[in-house]
């Protein structure tokens, strides 16, 4: 079983890697495109998964930031995440974890939440600008 680690890898200079965990898809697709057409000082990098653990035999850059995509209608989808959670290291959620909820109005665990539906384009433009790293910080 692969944990993930917030300091397995060094930093990139002037690179942030997002990682969207969720079962839908072609809204996590969706939402990566809206982050990536954002303009940015530093570059971004968007990974999707469905689930955790990744592969292990794949070289994959050092993660910044997990988000992790529940649909609040789909029992399945927070199920995933739940299960997800026993991949992902504790020092990962001082800071670099966050939860989007769609589908309903939610507030889980004390990391960033974002609420949010993602169907509409302007929803995953204003989703994505909260996504990206901020100058100085």
């Amino acid at each position: 079983m692969s944990v993930l680690r917030p300091q397995d890898q060094l930093p990139g200079l002037n690179t942030a890697t997002i990682l969207l965990v969720g079962t839908e898809d072609a809204l996590l697709q969706q939402l990566a495109d809206s982050m990536l057409k954002e303009d940015c000082a530093s570059t971004l990098k968007v990974h999707l998964a469905q689930s955790l653990p990744l592969p292990s035999n794949v070289n994959r850059p050092r993660i910044d930031l997990i988000m992790f995509v529940v649909n609040l209608h789909s029992k399945y989808s927070l199920r995933n995440v739940e299960e997800s959670l026993h991949h992902v290291d504790a020092t990962f959620f001082l800071g670099k974890v966050g939860f989007l909820a769609t589908g309903a109005l939610a507030a889980l665990f004390s990391n960033l939440v974002i609420l949010t539906a993602l169907k509409r384009r302007q929803n995953r433009t204003d989703t994505s600008q909260k996504l990206r790293p901020r100058e100085g910080k």
